[in-house]
């Protein structure tokens, strides 16, 4: 979505904002307790009628009474998006974010490069380690050390994805394995978090670092500053978005109350 005076290229994923290159996505209302059919599809429709470059899915799959509002309901992240690939055409595909600890990386890289290769190579891959205590509770899975397992998950899926027949890990190794379709090209990997360690990962691991709530401009000037090669599009609201572009942000993922206020957005930065 370009800036005022700023011009688009051809490709529907990015735009050149007075501040470079801008990437605007939009959450989709794939969780809360009023979360639909007609209204995911609704505000797909008008992100992508209106030029945004991408939509967006939040994950959680199973929450305690701490997380019922508003991740008490909530469409499955890749499964929607799989479902959003095919009513439409051009729109990037992203989570925002896949709970990496919760999710077996075979099988997690199996559905991503399926995602990719039938959705004509439009799936971001944003990942996060996850905060609902309760959920890893419930779920059966150990909290403690899941920092080292998704970057280890990271490197898995990464292996998968460009064919490698073997993988050494500390948690997951494998000789002579074969995994198809290998993505071409394979999705980016935006990192979450706001911590030092997250911000490490993004740098080493992944494609861009992707912030939400724990990070405000001030945060990401301050990074941006200390690492200025890193790409940075934080989840935000639209009444920051100014402010994270000019902290240094390279775009932003955005939530929206509703259609209308989308729309309204659109046109004002038309």
């Amino acid at each position: 979505m370009p800036t005022p005076g700023a011009t688009g290229d051809d490709s529907g994923r990015t735009r050149r904002g007075r501040l470079g290159t801008v990437h605007l996505g939009a959450i989709l209302p794939n969780y809360g307790a009023g979360s639909t059919r007609e209204g995911i599809l609704a505000i797909a429709a008008a992100a992508e009628e209106t030029g945004f470059d991408s939509v967006w899915t939040t994950e959680h799959i199973v929450v305690g009474p701490d997380g019922v509002d508003p991740y008490g309901r909530v469409y499955d992240s890749l499964l929607t998006l799989a479902w959003l690939a095919a009513r439409t055409e051009r729109i990037g595909l992203g989570t925002s974010v896949v709970l990496l600890p919760l999710h077996d990386p075979f099988r997690l890289a199996k559905e991503t490069a399926t995602l990719q290769e039938l959705s004509g190579g439009r799936l971001t891959l944003g990942v996060g380690l996850g905060s609902q205590s309760q959920e890893f509770e419930i779920m059966g899975v150990e909290p403690r050390g899941r920092g080292r397992r998704a970057d280890e998950e990271i490197r898995l899926l990464r292996a998968l994805w460009r064919g490698e027949s073997s993988f050494q890990g500390e948690r997951w190794s494998f000789r002579d394995a074969t995994a198809e379709p290998h993505p071409s090209p394979e999705p980016e990997i935006w990192v979450g978090g706001s911590s030092d360690r997250a911000i490490r990962r993004a740098r080493e691991l992944g494609d861009a670092w992707h912030p939400s709530r724990g990070s405000d401009p001030a945060h990401v000037r301050e990074v941006k500053e200390r690492h200025p090669e890193l790409r940075i599009v934080p989840r935000t609201s639209p009444e920051r978005y100014q402010a994270m572009l000019d902290a240094g942000a390279e775009g932003a993922v955005l939530t929206f109350a509703d259609e209308r206020a989308l729309r309204e957005f659109a046109e004002r930065y038309r």
